[in-house]
């Protein structure tokens, strides 16, 4: 077969842009991921905005697709939106502009397709079903093969049921991404299966139909497979049986793959989660209360060990960390729940058993379904009791409503990834064109990039990999002012006042055209109340006030607009054009040192390292994340303002700036005025 030259390729891509742009810096980028591919050599790239690194990772995966019959690579990328970006826009673009043919798809996780059976279920449950008068899905069984009366479900989320289970019968998909007005937790969680929930297709009687599958057909059969973190995660714990083998692996947003990972690959267990059990073994064994009580029972337990756990640890170390032992009261709590959740386990199994239900009945996938969600819950209970082992650490957290959550995982996920990722087989039918990738593993060649990524990244995922930092296209010097004035430290009691002074004058100065970065919900709050006052007529957004998407819209719609923000908005909203002329930081994001992964890695490389080894390049990534919402093309131009005197005066100040753009840098506000004046704002 013919091997297209990615270059070429991407002279074909620019070609055919109305405004296409040769940048040598994406030219860079596409050579040496072709070049990755071709030696199986693990690449790890930083390519600032603008690079166009998607395009410069695809042309040559497609290049791969074309010259190895069945050469597969898979994308990981950060959230579901940049999975969705990709297959809804930069991949159906390439395909129309390039005459290369090639095969897509997006993969997700189960839970985010409607599952034909549970709408057979809800359906029968909601009086809609054929099948009513023989299948229960409202109470159960009652023990004698008899029918009991079906349970009707609150009138709101009937109302919302009615609204998915008839977008059910039109959906081409299934996928909940389809639905502009995304439902409610309840109503989804319904028709859809969590986790670990699923029977299987060879248990299964609706298979056939089964859109997770038909999804999991479509990615066999591409050439490029799009995935989140968060179900690459899924497939390493599971072996590497939920996505189909790979010759390549390119994981974009790099610098959030670590942390998605830890997060991913751990367990955590609530009172809620033991508690909605009950539910589960009810819907299927209608004349088992004293089963409800007893888990019942254990959840409250649980509940009020880890709160009072939580209170002692967390006064006496600042954050709700576990070493050693696990707390008897809380060992004795999940004994307890272990127990009520066998016993729930053994119920389900001997009424499923006395209840004679067809093997691949809707019946007979509710039982299985539930058995299935008591043995996840178990698994983890029996996690969660173990001794640690090296690298692991366990907390408790408190969430919302003071619930409060026990929580395992890894934080040295080099060896775990290694052992079952970097190192699984390559694709079957493409090993004539793979050698060794230079770490005698045999594995996916690996290709990680990010605008902010840093160096030791790959080292700490397991991989040896070449480092590429790719210049910016964009005229940083020029288009760019940073600015950090000579203000109180963020421990002083003035410096809360100082940031609103500064705000105040950023705002007014730019009509509008603002966002504002807060590394607190709390300083956010003090800040745009104060700031509002002192602005009655200026148009100041807050996140909190409506759902962040629709803020996103207000902002980008009004350029007189400001927005003010904490972490959901340090990534993620471009904003090209005038409409963000200032982007305001009010202190340098260092991460909170009493956070249980944050204390564990600290303690991981020593207190007189921890400092300067983790805290400070996760400051720095985590800065530049928010300084590139500023420039997002060529002709962008505008200020940046850290509200942080560190950044210019502190010993480790340097390490912080290189991972910025160069910009002019400025402590004045003489200057600060002078260049917005330039940028010619009405």
């Amino acid at each position: 077969m013919d091997q297209p030259d990615p270059s070429e390729l991407l002279t074909r891509v620019i070609e055919s842009m109305d405004s296409g742009e040769d940048r040598p810096q994406q030219r860079q980028m596409v050579e040496a991921v072709d070049r990755a591919f071709r030696t199986r050599t693990h690449l790890a790239v930083q390519g600032p905005t603008g690079v166009g690194k998607s395009v410069a990772y695809l042309l040559p995966a497609i290049t791969s697709a074309r010259s190895h019959a069945d050469a597969r690579t898979i994308v990981v990328t950060s959230s579901k939106a940049l999975q969705d970006q990709l297959g809804e826009r930069d991949l159906p673009f390439l395909a129309d502009a390039l005459d290369v043919p090639f095969r897509f798809a997006v993969l997700k996780g189960r839970s985010n397709y409607l599952c034909q059976a549970a709408v057979a279920e809800t359906r029968v449950q909601l009086g809609r079903g054929e099948e009513q008068q023989t299948l229960d899905l409202g109470v159960g069984w009652d023990g004698d093969g008899s029918v009991p009366e079906v349970r009707a479900p609150d009138p709101m989320l009937r109302v919302e049921l009615d609204r998915l289970l008839e977008w059910a019968g039109t959906t081409p998909t299934g996928e909940l991404a389809e639905l502009a007005d995304p439902p409610s937790d309840a109503a989804w969680s319904a028709l859809s299966v969590g986790p670990g929930e699923c029977v299987g297709a060879s248990r299964c009687g609706y298979a056939a139909e089964c859109f997770s599958e038909q999804a999991r057909e479509r990615a066999g059969g591409a050439d490029i497979v799009v995935v989140n973190a968060h179900l690459y995660a899924a497939d390493v714990q599971a072996g590497g049986q939920l996505l189909p083998a790979h010759d390549h692996l390119v994981i974009d947003e790099a610098h959030e793959f670590e942390d998605a990972m830890v997060g991913a690959l751990g367990v955590s267990m609530t009172g809620w989660r033991i508690r909605r059990l009950a539910q589960v073994h009810d819907r299927c064994v209608a004349d088992a209360p004293t089963i409800a009580m007893a888990i019942g029972a254990a959840a409250d337990a649980v509940d009020d060990a880890l709160e009072q756990v939580f209170g002692e640890v967390s006064s006496d170390r600042g954050s709700g960390r576990l070493t050693g032992e696990l707390p008897d009261v809380i060992a004795d709590a999940l004994t307890r729940a272990d127990l009520a959740v066998d016993r729930a386990v053994t119920s389900l199994r001997e009424v499923h058993k006395a209840a004679g239900n067809a093997p691949m009945s809707a019946a007979a996938h509710r039982f299985e379904r539930a058995i299935r969600n008591c043995d996840g819950v178990s698994d983890d209970l029996h996690a969660l009791r173990d001794d640690l082992h090296p690298g692991q650490v366990r907390w408790i957290s408190e969430g919302r409503r003071g619930r409060f959550a026990l929580n395992l995982t890894r934080i040295d996920i080099g060896p775990t990834l290694r052992a079952t990722a970097w190192e699984r087989p390559v694709a079957e039918d493409s090993r004539d064109a793979a050698t060794d990738d230079g770490d005698g593993s045999g594995g996916p060649t690996v290709v990680m990039c990010s605008a902010t990524l840093d160096p030791g990244t790959a080292g700490r995922l397991g991989l040896r990999a070449e480092y590429l930092a790719v210049d910016s296209p964009f005229d940083f010097r020029r288009h760019g002012l940073l600015y950090v004035p000579r203000l109180p430290r963020p421990n002083a009691e003035a410096w809360p006042d100082a940031v609103v002074d500064e705000l105040v004058h950023v705002i007014e100065r730019c009509g509008g055209r603002t966002l504002a970065l807060f590394t607190s919900h709390r300083m956010l709050r003090r800040t745009v109340d104060a700031v509002r006052d002192r602005l009655p007529d200026a148009d100041v957004l807050a996140q909190g006030d409506a759902p962040n998407r629709v803020l996103q819209e207000r902002f980008l719609a009004n350029e007189h607009t400001s927005l003010f923000a904490t972490a959901s908005f340090w990534t993620g909203i471009s904003s090209p054009g005038t409409t963000c002329s200032a982007v305001v930081v009010d202190k340098i994001p260092f991460p909170v040192p009493t956070d249980p992964i944050v204390e564990a890695r600290c303690d991981a490389v020593g207190a007189d390292r921890a400092f300067m080894e983790v805290s400070v390049p996760a400051a720095g990534v985590q800065l530049a994340q928010g300084v590139g919402r500023l420039i997002r093309t060529a002709t962008d131009r505008g200020v940046v303002a850290v509200l942080d005197p560190r950044l210019a005066e502190a010993r480790y100040r340097a390490r912080i700036l290189d991972r910025l753009p160069r910009m002019k840098r400025t402590r004045e506000r003489s200057d600060l005025d002078e260049f917005i004046d330039s940028l010619g704002l009405d």
